[in-house]
């Protein structure tokens, strides 16, 4: 059942990142730097807005859904959703006018903030039908969310683009059509009310009270992913934030893609053991898990840093290749280590149902993060925001291994993770000796060839307890 639905979910996990990761490449060909600043601020901004005014709700309707299936309640918590959605929109987007005009673009003209408020109201709507979908596994409707908007809103931008002009607003606009879209063809299939008063005070108070310590933690972690974001706009200008985007972008989207391939089954793994045979079974698993997130970070990681020269100068937009060069490694191992540390080390908190220890490995990663950007880009320019993100990363990880390590009797999986050191550096050995790729046939030669070395030095190494596997499923099949 667990992994029919994890494969039901696949898609939706990986198209839309990984448009988002396509994207990212085409902006550098087709944007300048002040254009690809502004999406960049405008999407990042309003990741936080819907963490501050709407993920409490989402995650309350998430979790509590499921019980309110009779007429009544039913249309009880639609007049409460109608009433939170209404007023989260409208605050998200004063909000985001604000910051544009104050912060991102000052110059912003009318078709700017208006792209902007469509794009932060069809978000928050895809976001937030994908959570409702979620709770009655409504895996098409949730899948419709997830794809559309970051797939065809970026080819919609892309004509836009190419028909209007290189302002930011056209590809906010082409993603708040698509998403849009997406919206509306899935409301027949999601149940929802059309009144909006009276609002249920008991709902909004339980909401209040479950979603509250969320928010805070996902504003905290926002905090810790973007304010290197901000600091380099603030500090060198919107122009240097566009810079800063392709190569922090790229090394946060590649170690999320790389995670998301074996993350969406391992954690419910985790609970089900705590459910059934208590916590020492369950840190067995995350153990487990930690071991397979490695198998994937690791590889992904170090061919990214091995083959990074080939990559920017085949992949990116000239302009951007000199900064991207020197961002992207630094990104891809802070967001690898922040993968590990939410996949691994927090998780054990999650299980344990203790959620302050999240609170101040957040607090951690974000106050770091704030203060080592500050004077590592005064120093070092768009770089040192990098290398912010990666001291901040460590910082936050060393905190909630220690935590889980002396309080939860967390593991490592050392003799895994041996294996895994093992089989990525015979990889990189490989890549280190192949010649510079020149075009793209011969930059897929030399991924194929990696991608090939590794699995066959791992099975090698596990090569006594794949025998003993085989020689069990023959005994039993005989």
């Amino acid at each position: 059942m667990l992994l029919r639905q994890t494969l039901l979910y696949m898609p939706a996990q990986i198209v839309g990142p990984l448009f988002q990761l396509i994207a990212m490449i085409v902006w550098t060909h087709v944007v300048d730097e002040h254009t690809l600043g502004v999406i960049t601020l405008v999407t990042a901004t309003h990741e936080l807005l819907q963490i501050a005014f709407l993920a409490w709700w989402s995650q309350y309707a998430l979790r509590f859904f499921g019980r309110f299936q009779s007429d009544d309640d039913a249309q009880r918590f639609y007049r409460t959703e109608n009433v939170v959605l209404l007023a989260s929109i409208v605050i998200q987007s004063a909000a985001m006018v604000g910051i544009l005009l104050l912060v991102i673009a000052p110059d912003a003209n009318s078709g700017l903030l208006g792209a902007a408020i469509a794009y932060v109201i069809s978000r928050s709507l895809n976001l937030y039908i994908g959570e409702r979908a979620r709770v009655r596994q409504q895996i098409g409707v949730y899948s419709i969310q997830q794809i559309i908007g970051p797939s065809a809103g970026f080819l919609i931008g892309l004509l836009m683009i190419r028909w209007l002009g290189q302002n930011p607003e056209w590809p906010l606009a082409g993603y708040a059509i698509a998403q849009f879209v997406a919206a509306f063809v899935v409301l027949p299939k999601i149940g929802y009310g059309h009144r909006l008063w009276p609002v249920d005070r008991e709902i909004i108070r339980h909401a209040m009270q479950y979603g509250v310590p969320l928010f805070i933690g996902g504003a905290l972690g926002w905090v810790g992913l973007n304010a290197s974001r901000f600091a380099v706009n603030d500090l060198l200008g919107v122009a240097a934030a566009g810079l800063f985007a392709v190569g922090y972008g790229l090394g946060q989207r590649a170690a999320a893609v790389a995670a998301m391939l074996v993350t969406a089954a391992a954690f419910p793994i985790a609970i089900k053991r705590m459910e059934e045979s208590g916590s020492k079974a369950a840190i067995r698993q995350l153990a487990d898990n930690c071991a397979l997130l490695v198998a994937i970070l690791a590889p992904s990681i170090v061919g990214i840093f091995m083959l990074r020269t080939e990559i920017v100068h085949l992949l990116i937009a000239e302009r951007f290749q000199a900064v991207t060069l020197a961002i992207l490694p630094l990104s891809a191992l802070a967001g690898a280590i922040r993968n590990l540390r939410a996949h691994f080390g927090d998780q054990v908190f999650l299980l344990h149902n203790r959620t302050r220890p999240l609170v101040v490995v957040a607090s951690i990663d974000a106050a770091v993060t704030i203060a080592f950007s500050v004077a590592f880009i005064w120093k070092w320019g768009v770089v040192g925001g990098a290398a912010a993100n990666v001291a901040a990363a460590v910082c936050a990880a060393t905190a909630s291994f220690a935590i889980g390590f002396s309080k939860f009797q967390l593991t490592l999986p050392l003799r895994h993770l041996a294996r895994i050191a093992i089989a990525t550096g015979a990889m990189a050995a490989l890549l280190y000796v192949l010649p510079e790729a020149r075009n793209f046939i011969t930059l897929a030669g030399h991924i194929a060839a990696g991608a090939a070395v590794y699995p066959a030095v791992l099975a090698i190494l596990y090569s006594p307890s794949l025998v003993r596997m085989v020689r069990l499923r023959a005994q039993h099949s005989g």
